[in-house]
């Protein structure tokens, strides 16, 4: 898919058909997080690809606000570096957009997963005392219903300005 329709296209999917995605998928997803921006160029982030379902299972009983995690086939965990407390969060948030649009693109879906047991993920996933868990995205294919839903976006002339602020941008 280009890159401008994944863009205007995506989605967000909280259910997943029981279809396994692809190892090699996932590497392409987890790759484009790896080429979001990043400040000074220091990539604080690491990827931790799950698959295992007895782990998805139990991060998603840990994760209140990411139940569907439970029936996700594949995750990703993102972890920042705890010793870039400036720009860390940007970061990682970049990378996850990275991912979302990516996954996207190769009929793939996921759902940001915040609201989570931290010390107890970070015992199940082994997860270094140097790096923080930033979220956990669910990666699968959506089902059919959750594919063709839209989002209702703001209009344009309420989000978007022409050198100042209030001046509309015509189109």
């Amino acid at each position: 898919m280009e890159a401008m329709k994944a863009l205007l296209t995506r989605r967000v999917a909280r259910s997943f058909s029981e279809r396994p995605v692809e190892l090699d998928s996932l590497k392409q997803i987890v790759d484009a997080g790896r080429h979001a921006m990043s400040a000074r160029n220091l990539q604080p982030w690491i990827f931790l690809i799950i698959r295992n379902r007895d782990t998805l299972r139990q991060l998603g009983a840990l994760c209140s606000s990411g139940r569907l995690l439970s029936d996700a086939p594949s995750a990703v965990a993102v972890l920042k570096d705890l010793g870039n407390k400036r720009w860390a969060d940007i970061d990682c948030a970049q990378a996850v957009q990275n991912m979302a649009v990516a996954a996207w693109s190769i009929g793939l879906a996921t759902c940001w997963v915040g609201n989570f047991e931290v010390d107890a993920i970070n015992r199940l996933l082994a997860i270094p005392a140097s790096h923080g868990l930033f979220t956990i995205l669910p990666f699968g294919y959506p089902k059919e219903a959750e594919r063709v839903q839209l989002g209702a976006f703001k209009p344009r002339a309420e989000t978007v300005f022409l050198e100042r602020c209030g001046e509309p941008l015509k189109d």
